[in-house]
């Protein structure tokens, strides 16, 4: 293979800084899949995701790295192409007299045979042309064709987004790839199956390809004896996330790459690192997956070295014909014919035991314990040393992160959350690092973690105001007509940011009650915002979902393609988790809260834990509300929720049980919209929607009467549904109405577009 080949992506970059990378291909197949693509924060977060999908594709035999590798010098070239717009009149397509100029940018290079590549990757368009300055017209009649029929919308698919180019990159999988297929090329059959579902450390380890490991390990010093044997002692390595399971057996890997050069010793074990996820790859039809488990006995039996399979519960996992991979494992592992390198958790070690008592009697137990805290500054410094970061750490700034990472990421132990922050912070630092590394003090590792985190600074800096009064401020902004449900909120974030919360219960746990349509979710999705930076990271259950029985599971629901409450928690563990209409949902649900509520955890249908002691929990009701006046204007009406304000936390106590009430930190009424309220709930969503995309590329500046304000306010208030209808009418009777004339006239733009009530109707223009 010439050495000078290698993979090409083509970047595009957009407006909010980020990337999008696209891998060329030399050539397609018929009905071809797309091309490995991703969208990532800088280029090496791109190229990081795009090498991960070539893995799985190359790895599964989907497809062949070989068509991704080019030796051609590409370049780029900008132009304008100019086509005709369409529209329909009277259901007939016309095409405008009017000339709409594209700005298009295509990569071309020079074949050796003669002519040009002209490609389009953005479209999966490419040509071959004789001459290249045939290219712009070809483009053009390409572009008119492919938006045939099309609305006028299309024609911003092919606008330019931002500056475009090719990269050159020979990831290691790439080179990597091609010598273990030269290898196996050349390889005998045995042995086949471990270099296409593995990597061996020992060997990486021996060229210096691993991972820096610091600190010392008195575990590792401790379990030697089990595996300088004929027949390695198989071992369990049993600790909590980012204890440094792996990275132990990063260690082991480099003490046994020191054992290969000394020339009195016998060959020490290979280590072939894989996971019960690489076993199964690409296995589809009936009998697949159980002949590469039976491959793999039989490649290292009686051979002496280690099968490092990652975490231990997913080999107990049935697969569709019910047996498992611990099953075609066991009885080799019973007999010392082959040995593996698993890793688990301490609450994964008993559901396994369980399970499986006797795979788990096959292991010798290694427990790993958490770094001191104290001890986490000194190991920072040696692997700065060792990694040779872009940015360093001050004394003091190391103390700080110790701090934050101790208070807002309980979920992970140390070292490997302090380790994965300096990793973090090293690959952003990366793009603007020149000279001498930057050393960051207290202030700054705070303002760095708050965006590694999410969290607002003003949250978690010591140094910086946030008062209750203030937070509540900041809360009504947003929530209008809720003052007292905002202030009780704002206590919650304060002792948020003090660091007061019980460290083995959520966050805060509140129960919204009052009716529909003023406010409840609105204060929760503000909530989210204000803790967490972002209203995305509010997870929100419908109870109504999960009224019969056995509907409870599928909050606990793991494995690919799953979307429950378990998955998207141990993904985002800073999150605010919304159960809306509570009294809805089934008695079994109420069973998994109370373990949610007051230990903070949930157990998933694997019998791994899901951390909630870092989320916070919001529940709504309606009860005591439904057989009330609902939403009235003014305070007056005894029967509204602002009157009777102390009927509803006992109406809430009579209806759950007294272990789940007690639970809940604080019961929020919520009261009633007056008019004035409502008013402002019209002003909130009209500047949510002056901030939409096409009024402002427009010039579009929406204003409204007083007379207009009002009418909305009395449209979009419903006495069941509260201010919910409010923005269906805005979408029906502003926002529709100023669409369909932006569609029908192109002029339409930079002007001040008035909502106004005539005959009693409202009219926008």
């Amino acid at each position: 293979m010439n050495a000078k080949r290698s993979l090409r992506v083509y970047f595009t970059t957009h407006a909010d800084g980020r990337f999008t990378g696209i891998l060329l291909r030399t050539w397609d197949w018929l009905f071809d899949r797309p091309a490995p693509a991703a969208y990532g924060i800088s280029e090496e977060d791109v190229l990081a995701q795009i090498e991960a999908e070539l893995l799985t594709l190359t790895v599964t035999e989907e497809d062949d790295l070989e068509r991704y590798l080019w030796d051609d010098a590409f370049e780029t070239r900008t132009i304008t192409v100019e086509v005709h717009p369409e529209t329909t009149v009277d259901k007939r397509t016309v095409i405008g007299k009017r000339r709409i100029p594209l700005r298009l940018t295509y990569l071309w290079s020079k074949l050796r045979e003669g002519g040009f590549r002209v490609m389009l990757p953005r479209f999966n368009w490419w040509f071959i042309v004789e001459d290249l300055a045939s290219a712009p017209e070809v483009l053009r009649h390409r572009v008119t064709s492919a938006l045939i029929g099309e609305s006028q919308q299309s024609l911003y698919d092919f606008r330019m987004e931002g500056e475009e180019y090719v990269r050159a990159w020979s990831p290691r999988l790439a080179q990597a790839q091609n010598r273990r297929r030269a290898a196996a090329k050349d390889a005998p059959e045995h042995g086949r199956t471990l270099q296409a579902i593995s990597e061996e450390l020992v060997e990486r380890a021996t060229l210096r390809k691993l991972p820096p490991v610091v600190g010392e390990s008195p575990e590792l010093e401790a379990a030697l004896p089990l595996i300088d044997r004929t027949t390695p002692t198989s071992i369990l390595l049993v600790g909590g996330a980012g204890v440094g399971k792996t990275t132990w057996v990063y260690r082991l890997a480099q003490r046994l790459a020191a054992w290969r050069r000394e020339p009195d010793r016998p060959r020490p074990p290979r280590i072939y690192s894989t996971s019960a996820d690489r076993i199964l790859a690409g296995m589809k039809y009936i009998g697949m997956w159980q002949e590469r488990c039976l491959a793999l006995v039989d490649e290292l039996s009686h051979e002496g070295d280690y099968l490092h399979v990652g975490n231990l519960l997913p080999l107990l996992r049935p697969q569709p014909d019910g047996a498992s991979l611990a099953d075609l494992f066991l009885p080799a592992l019973r007999s010392e014919e082959i040995s593996l390198l698993a890793e688990c958790t301490e609450e994964e070690l008993e559901l396994c035991q369980r399970r499986a008592a006797t795979l788990v009697s096959c292991f010798q137990v290694v427990r790993l314990r958490e770094l001191a805290h104290a001890a986490v500054p000194a190991l920072l410094e040696e692997y700065e040393e060792k990694r040779d970061l872009h940015v360093r750490l001050h004394p003091a700034g190391k103390k700080r992160l110790v701090q934050h990472l101790s208070m807002f990421r309980r979920d992970v132990l140390f070292p490997g959350k302090a380790l994965r922050f300096l990793d973090w912070l090293s690959q952003e630092g990366a793009s603007v690092a020149g000279g001498a590394p930057r050393k960051l003090y207290p202030r700054e590792v705070s303002t760095a973690y708050a965006r590694y985190s999410g969290l607002p600074l003003e949250l978690i800096a010591d140094d910086i105001p946030a008062s209750a009064t203030a937070l509540s401020q900041q809360l009504q902004e947003r929530v209008i007509g809720q003052d007292a449900a905002c202030a009780v909120a704002a206590r919650v974030l304060s002792r948020f940011k003090a660091g007061m919360n019980d460290p083995e219960r959520p966050a805060g746990t509140l129960l919204f009650v009052g009716p529909t349509g003023v406010g409840k979710t609105e204060l929760a999705k503000q909530l989210a915002r204000t803790l967490f930076g972002d209203e995305e990271r509010m997870i929100r259950l419908d109870m109504s979902e999960f009224m019969l029985p056995g509907a409870s599971m599928r909050l606990l629901a793991t494995g690919p393609g799953v979307v429950s409450l378990a998955q998207r928690v141990r993904q985002e563990p800073l999150s605010l988790v919304l159960f809306d209409e509570l009294e809805k949902a089934h008695a079994e649900v109420f069973d998994l809260l109370l373990g949610i509520l007051g230990e903070g955890r949930l157990t998933d249908d694997e019998g791994r834990l899901v951390d909630f002691r870092m989320t916070v929990i919001v529940m709504t009701s309606n009860l005591g509300i439904s057989d009330r006046a609902a939403v009235g204007f003014g305070e007056g009406n005894p029967r509204a929720p602002g009157g009777g304000r102390h009927a509803i936390p006992a109406a809430v106590r009579e209806h759950f049980r007294p272990e789940f009430f007690n639970r809940i930190d604080h019961v929020v009424p919520f009261s009633g919209l007056t008019r004035e309220s409502l008013l402002r709930i019209v002003d909130l969503e009209l500047t949510r929607v002056r901030g939409r995309t096409g009024l402002l590329r427009r010039g579009l500046r929406l204003q409204a009467t007083a007379e207009a304000r009002a009418l909305l306010a009395d449209l979009g208030f419903d006495a069941r549904r509260g201010a919910r209808p409010l923005k269906r009418v805005l979408e029906e009777q502003v926002i529709t109405p100023i669409a369909a004339t932006m569609a029908a006239d192109p002029t339409y733009r930079e002007r001040d577009v008035v909502i106004r009530v005539e005959e009693g109707r409202l009219r926008v223009g």
